[in-house]
């Protein structure tokens, strides 16, 4: 009987997990293989992140509002790039942060009400905000989280939109997602990040329910398979089974110029390329996966257009969408700062 490609696959996989090649990044040790060259990932960073850094900014300046997909997906890359030790003007993200500490007025917002998503702002807003924290106040949440009002208010706002199966679901938005809604396995983890990081007891059971949803999410497309991939590795309790089923379908999705699209065979997309990325990034000690993720890279950068942004990906794709370009370039760019970090000799952990 002759098995089957993905039967030998799943095989070599568990082989590998089996004889501990595949391990979490916080392990990493010093001097693993590049997985792409610094002449070519320094410059295409510095044209995204100076890309973002004109864009991120313009928009509350020029449109008297902030979005999801600027004050989100756009500052969220731009906050990573600078934790990692690039180098912004302080006017970059000072409008950011001053809006991001008005909780109170995040639903207070200008412009078309249809394509309002109370869920969604909260969601990329509070994600955001977790990164432009003042060291002060990071420092006071490891030690009495429970307490501090900021995360307790953000959770107090998400509780009423979880389902009665344990996921948080946005509106209209395409199962796959999208780069600004990446979809409710996203919106899910998010939440359940942002209640894992409060650690108030009144949260648990919430938590607990999305935790059995997110363990159950069907791999059936990229964006699932990689939230599905982090959320095991972060949860960190004993899930291997799951994760050796999200490596696989990623290794078996990618096409053949490297990049990934939302489903098997499917076109190569920036944003759902930039998922696999991140996800793979957990396992990118071993050798296999970082070339997985090499030509993965290759493809983001070989894509990037003349500005630093990169092609929008819309559902369907080929769409044109301001909003989708600018989260579109945010996740390219997060992915490759990802990598960037676990290339850093002196950076033995990749930031979560």
């Amino acid at each position: 009987m002759i098995a089957s490609p993905l039967g030998c696959l799943r095989a070599k996989v568990r082989g590998w997990l089996m004889a501990g090649l595949l391990v979490h990044t916080s392990a990493m040790v010093q001097g693993a293989t590049p997985i792409v060259s610094n002449q070519q990932l320094r410059p295409s960073l510095e044209r995204a992140i100076e890309f973002l850094g004109a864009q991120v900014p313009a928009w509350p300046r020029e449109n008297q509002c902030f979005s999801c997909h600027h004050q989100g997906d756009g500052a969220r890359a731009l906050a990573s790039a600078r934790a990692q030790g690039w180098k912004l003007p302080a006017e970059t993200l000072d409008s950011s942060q001053q809006w991001l500490e008005k909780l109170e007025d995040w639903h207070l917002q200008k412009g078309d009400p249809n394509a309002k998503d109370p869920l969604l702002a909260d969601l990329q807003f509070s994600m955001t905000r977790m990164l432009l924290m003042p060291s002060s106040m990071a420092s006071s949440m490891a030690s009495e989280t429970e307490s501090h009002p900021w995360f307790r208010s953000v959770g107090e706002r998400l509780l009423p939109h979880q389902k009665e199966d344990g996921s948080w679901a946005l509106e209209s938005v395409p199962t796959v997602g999208t780069p600004g809604a990446p979809g409710s396995a996203w919106a899910t983890f998010w939440a359940w990040r942002l209640l894992k990081a409060a650690a108030y007891p009144a949260f648990s059971p919430a938590r607990e329910r999305a935790e059995k949803w997110l363990l159950q999410i069907p791999i059936q497309h990229v964006p699932n398979a990689a939230c599905k991939l982090l959320f095991v590795q972060e949860r960190d309790q004993g899930a291997q089974g799951e994760s050796i089923l999200c490596l696989e379908f990623l290794m078996k999705s990618q096409s053949r110029f490297g990049g990934w699209g939302p489903y098997p065979g499917s076109p190569a997309e920036i944003f759902d390329t930039s998922l696999a990325l991140i996800a793979l990034a957990t396992h990118a000690r071993d050798e296999r996966i970082a070339m997985i993720m090499k030509r993965g890279a290759s493809f983001l950068i070989a894509e990037q257009l003349q500005d630093g942004s990169w092609q929008e990906t819309t559902r369907p794709s080929g769409g044109k969408s301001h909003a989708h370009w600018i989260s579109t370039s945010a996740w390219a760019t997060q992915a490759l700062l990802v990598i960037e970090a676990f290339q850093k000799p002196d950076r033995p952990e990749i930031p979560r």
